[in-house]
């Protein structure tokens, strides 16, 4: 049950009076209660909540719940915000590492970016060097994910966020990109795969797990139809709260994100 404060003399004893409203038993003062700051009650949030999961649009949201667009909104960015902060504790076990790159293929950019990328000498290609967004990643062969951009992808990108996220004496499981070559040195037992000779499983070694949540993530971000770079971490942030949860039923999914929303 969230928690509730008198906003006058910050009560906690109430009783539920009409239009949803509560009586403070100290000071009688009645007011609404706003679960996250915003002034919708617990059952708008579960409505919201669960159509938000079965990725409805934020039109159908606001049918379905009656919530204006602009709580609707509110509250999604606020939920997004609070998945980036449910992350899943330190790796240990064996553990896939791999970077991947975001951003709009060529054929699908409007042709003001195209020209405009051409005439600054910043036209997108393919592979090391490109002008896309690039993304670092960790999965645990327990099946939770970490995610998060980064603006290169060198060994001083990546390194700190392996020794961070992952327990000393793990198996890290890479490619034979250049960034993953002191992991060894770091105290971590490292195999690699080689993907530019078509090695892709060598026994127990391989990072396909991680490869096939990139293939989760760009198919998801493809059916927004573009997402602004700035608001890119918080929909990364929703996928890999979404992947990390996916064996959870809807029910257990709404009640995990109200009680984040209560903690604020």
């Amino acid at each position: 049950m969230y928690k509730v404060k008198c906003k006058k003399c910050n009560g906690k004893k109430f009783w539920k009076v009409r239009r949803g409203k509560l009586r403070c038993k100290n000071c009688l003062y009645e007011f609404k209660p706003k679960l996250g700051g915003i002034s919708l009650t617990k059952y708008q949030w579960k409505a919201l909540l669960k159509w938000f999961l079965r990725c409805q649009s934020i039109n159908a949201i606001c049918e379905e719940t009656r919530i204006s667009k602009y709580k609707v909104l509110k509250a999604l960015s606020l939920v997004r915000q609070l998945m980036a902060k449910d992350i899943p504790e330190v790796f240990e076990g064996i553990v896939e590492v791999d970077e991947t790159y975001l951003g709009a293929q060529k054929k699908n950019k409007r042709k003001s970016v195209l020209l405009k990328e051409k005439f600054e000498g910043k036209e997108s290609k393919r592979g090391f060097g490109t002008t896309k967004q690039p993304v670092f990643g960790i999965l645990c062969r327990n099946g939770k994910v970490y995610a998060e951009l980064v603006d290169k992808t060198e060994a001083k990108d990546l390194i700190p966020i392996i020794t961070k996220r992952v327990k000393p004496g793990s198996k890290i499981c890479s490619d034979t990109y250049r960034s993953y070559t002191g992991l060894a040195a770091k105290g971590y037992v490292h195999r690699t795969v080689i993907h530019k000779e078509k090695e892709y499983v060598r026994g127990k070694n391989h990072i396909n797990g991680l490869e096939g949540f990139w293939g989760y993530l760009k198919r998801q971000l493809a059916l927004r139809g573009g997402i602004r770079r700035k608001k890119l971490p918080l929909y990364l942030a929703e996928y890999v709260w979404r992947y990390n949860n996916r064996k959870l039923t809807t029910k257990r999914q709404v009640n995990k994100l109200l009680n984040l929303v209560a903690k604020i």
